[in-house]
């Protein structure tokens, strides 16, 4: 059983890095919505706009709203899905692709820097825990 201090500690470590994340996130100039969305949509594939809405944790009305301004900046397209005439997938254009990208490595660039007088051993493990927690959350999400 982990100790209340140890989990204070990481409450706190994962609030402040994620504060900091959201700082790297807002000078990509797209907005933290728009990002994750065009996050899922280039690491999890082309989808539904439900299905999205559903992967975003979000409600329908508003992924309809993201995907509108994602749509009008020209960052993704909405295709007739050849099996279901009622929907549409959502797919990354080529700038919608590149937008990620770069946010992306902005992401890793700060936790490169971050992390750069840790130990790699010491990091590995760190991500280990954390991947197992995630596992564990995502679980008891459905």
């Amino acid at each position: 059983m982990s100790s209340e201090a140890d989990l204070v500690l990481l409450n706190s470590a994962l609030t402040q890095l994620m504060r900091r994340l959201r700082d790297v996130d807002e000078l990509q100039g797209v907005g933290r919505a728009r990002l994750s969305a065009l996050a899922v949509l280039r690491f999890g594939g082309a989808c539904s706009a439900s299905e999205l809405a559903e992967r975003e944790m979000v409600s329908r009305a508003t992924m309809h709203h993201v995907l509108g301004g994602l749509e009008h900046d020209g960052l993704i397209r909405r295709n007739p899905d050849p099996e279901d005439a009622r929907r549409h997938i959502i797919t990354l254009t080529s700038r919608g692709r590149a937008t990620i990208e770069r946010a992306h490595r902005a992401r890793i660039t700060y936790l490169r820097e971050v992390a750069a007088d840790i130990a790699p051993g010491r990091l590995r493990s760190a991500c280990e825990v954390l991947d197992r927690m995630r596992d564990v959350a995502n679980r008891g999400a459905h």
